[in-house]
């Protein structure tokens, strides 16, 4: 008998339908996924190890945005999924929109859970994945950022006991546009 809880089960068939359409995405858009963060942010660091933990391509956001935003395109990723403060999010996603690239999830943290703020038709499964991690949204997130055709079924990490930033934190996923 395998050992389950109503959270993973939950996520994992919460997961199927994005991972049903992963074989087309990869097909159009590649592999190569980029996870950003704000570091001076406690969910930006919790992002930024869950994604390392996940084998995913991590960069710290820093200096000029514009620059930086630019340099982290040149790679053509296929997608950029990131952790930062509300105006980061706005000023990178103007940027990439102009390199070919949408938004197409927000999620928003509020204290110990995620707000699913707005996701595009074929990404409401992200949504649900990390409203359903509640406080460990952000180890969901680049869980599936890093590997998304290995969604986990239980986050690695937990919140619990870390100083968190109510208000400031959002997370957002870039695509190329279809």
């Amino acid at each position: 008998m395998i050992a389950t809880t109503r959270r993973s089960l939950l996520a994992g068939a919460l997961a199927v339908p994005t991972v049903a359409g992963l074989a087309h995405w990869r097909w159009r858009h590649g592999e190569t996924n980029l996870l950003l963060h704000d570091a001076a942010l406690a969910a930006g660091r919790r992002f930024a190890d869950a994604g390392r933990a996940q084998g995913g391509r991590v960069l710290a956001i820093e200096g000029d945005r514009v620059r930086f935003t630019r340099m982290a395109l040149e790679r053509r990723p296929s997608l950029i999924a990131g952790v930062s403060r509300h105006a980061d999010a706005l000023m990178i996603a103007d940027i990439a929109g102009e390199a070919g690239y949408t938004a197409v999830a927000s999620l928003h943290g509020r204290r110990d859970q995620c707000v699913v703020g707005d996701c595009r038709p074929g990404w409401h499964a992200l949504g649900r994945l990390a409203d359903a991690a509640g406080s460990d949204w952000v180890e969901a997130l680049a869980a599936y950022a890093a590997k998304p055709g290995e969604i986990l079924a239980r986050t690695a990490g937990s919140a619990l006991g870390q100083r968190l930033d109510p208000g400031l934190v959002i997370g957002w996923v870039l695509a190329p546009k279809a």
